[in-house]
């Protein structure tokens, strides 16, 4: 079941970021330049500055607390890449899911990545960032509340990728049963925060700050993350077990060239020349039960070992193999059906094999277990 939280948030305009895969380090940079930007706390450069940092902002009164346990409303609206004229809106959740929940991951994670999570959340045991999980449940009663919030929403940002974000808290009762009893039975699936919740999980923590959306959601994209790895030697011999290699037309850029294609990747070569692999015939029947991507780590690149480099942009990739210095392999989207097996038989996907657009952002809201002046479970009655 989902839980209000006793969050904490700020008292004025919002210092919210997004999450480290949609952040450049630009614009790390440029947010970090504020001392109290949320990624301070979110994704600490220095962990050991994290407990001194957050009692600052509690002394300065940068941050306030809910005058009860609360969920969010919140919502995204954007446009998807390519299509003009209509706007998509999701609508979600945000609340605690206990630790223990039937929660299903679908990827392996990196444990360089966990381990930085692993040293902020032990100095200080604040979630920043929520966990985004899809869910089954009875939506339609969810989202028809939740619209009722959102119409005056108590904080808006508009991000530089073009997303709209509003969120408002809900403190009625009634309304935070209502939720509860909707999701009461569901199903919860990780889509974006396995690092989190493997971290979470291994220091003994109670509660996942969790982002809930619904499954059935025709706004759910998962954009390509593109491959690029550093190999000396000649992969072709290697890619030709399995695939029809061909040269790139070039006549429209290679990552176009496979958009739609389930059995077909984008490889370019130390020195830039563009091939489109394509599977073949015989290993078909393999994209039954995983994706290409998947098929590509285990017959090709965790064969050969050497460091994967992943970027959603796919300019950077091209250009390192155009000088010569590895193989970049361009993926298509990865349907969510994929997702949803890969978790339901326990067959995790490669790290960073998905990618979930748009992004939660960091510092809607702030969970400090163990900082509580109620019972979590007690309803608050006065709302």
């Amino acid at each position: 079941m989902i839980h209000p939280l006793e969050a904490w948030v700020y008292r004025n305009e919002p210092k919210v970021a997004p999450v480290r895969d949609a952040l450049s380090p630009k614009q790390a940079q440029k947010l970090l330049s504020d001392p109290y930007q949320s990624l301070h706390i979110a994704f600490p450069s220095d962990p050991e500055q994290l407990y001194t940092t957050w009692n600052r902002w509690i002394r300065e009164r940068v941050l306030r607390r809910e005058p009860l346990p609360t969920l969010y409303a919140y919502s995204q609206t954007f446009y998807r890449y390519g299509e003009e004229g209509r706007s998509y809106q999701r609508i979600g959740i945000i609340g605690l899911l206990p630790v223990e929940a039937p929660i299903l991951p679908h990827e392996a994670i990196l444990p360089d990545r966990l381990s930085g999570l692993l040293q902020g959340l032990a100095r200080l045991p604040v979630q920043a960032t929520p966990i985004h999980v899809l869910a089954t449940g009875d939506w339609e009663k969810i989202i028809a509340l939740s619209r009722s919030y959102l119409v005056c929403p108590q904080f808006v940002y508009g991000g530089d990728d073009g997303v709209m974000h509003r969120w408002v808290p809900i403190h009625h009762w009634a309304h935070q049963r209502l939720i509860q009893k909707a999701l009461d039975q569901a199903t919860f699936y990780i889509a974006d925060g396995h690092h989190r919740w493997h971290a979470i999980r291994a220091l003994g923590l109670r509660y996942l700050l969790v982002y809930v959306t619904p499954i059935q959601d025709d706004t759910l994209i998962i954009v390509p993350t593109h491959r690029f790895v550093r190999s000396p030697e000649s992969l072709q011999n290697l890619l030709e077990r399995f695939f029809v290699l061909r040269p790139s037309a070039a006549r429209i850029p290679l990552w176009q060239e496979i958009r739609g294609l389930r059995h077909a990747l984008g490889v370019v070569a130390p020195g830039g020349r563009a091939y489109t692999a394509r599977l073949k015939p015989e290993y078909w029947a393999h994209l039954e039960e995983r994706p290409l991507v998947a098929l590509l780590h285990e017959w090709i690149l965790d064969q050969i070992g050497g460091d994967i480099l992943t970027s959603r942009e796919p300019a950077a990739l091209i250009q390192a193999a155009s000088r010569g210095e590895g193989w970049t392999f361009i993926l298509p989207e990865l349907p969510l059906t994929y997702v949803k097996r890969a978790a339901q038989v326990g067959q995790t996907l490669p790290p960073k094999a998905t990618f979930f657009f748009p992004k939660v952002l960091s510092g809607l809201c702030f969970y400090h277990e163990g900082d509580t002046r109620f019972s979590i479970s007690e309803a608050a009655g006065s709302s």
